[in-house]
C-alpha cells in the first residue's frame, strides 16, 4: 500500500479522533456546570474510567497507535459491559471505528516498513 493512503487514512482517524474527543469533554463539561438532578444517581468510577480509557486512548493513538487504539477499545468494551444501554446509541460506535483505523494505519505501517527493510537487504 502506498504511503499517501497510509497518511490520508491516518488523517481521517486523528480527524475523527480529535472531533471525538471535543464534542465528548463539551458534553462532560456542559454536564459538570448544570445543576444535579435531584433523581441522578452518582456515577460509577469503572463508568468514568471507561470513558478516560477511550478518550485518553484516542488522544495516545495520535503518537502510538497501537497502544491508544487498544486503550480506546477496552474502554469501550468496558462500557459495553456496565452499561449496555449506551451501546443503542450509534454514535458510540464511532468511537470503535476510530481505534480501529488507528489500528489499520498502523498494521499498514508496519508492513510498509518491513517491505522497504526487506528491499534495503536486497531479499
Amino acid at each position: 500500500m502506498k504511503s499517501k493512503t497510509i497518511r490520508d487514512l491516518r488523517k481521517i482517524a486523528r480527524i475523527l479522533g480529535l472531533i471525538l474527543i471535543v464534542l465528548t469533554l463539551t458534553f462532560v463539561i456542559v454536564e459538570l456546570m448544570s445543576e444535579p438532578k435531584s433523581t441522578s444517581e452518582p456515577t460509577p468510577i469503572a463508568m468514568i474510567l471507561s470513558g478516560v480509557f477511550i478518550l485518553g486512548g484516542l488522544g495516545l493513538a495520535w503518537k502510538w497507535e497501537l497502544i491508544g487504539a487498544l486503550i480506546t477499545l477496552a474502554g469501550f468494551i468496558g462500557v459495553g459491559i456496565l452499561n449496555p444501554d449506551a451501546m443503542a446509541k450509534p454514535m458510540m460506535y464511532l468511537f470503535p471505528l476510530t481505534a480501529i483505523l488507528f489500528l489499520i494505519c498502523w498494521w499498514l505501517s508496519k508492513l510498509q516498513r518491513t517491505k522497504e527493510e526487506n528491499v534495503s537487504m536486497g531479499k
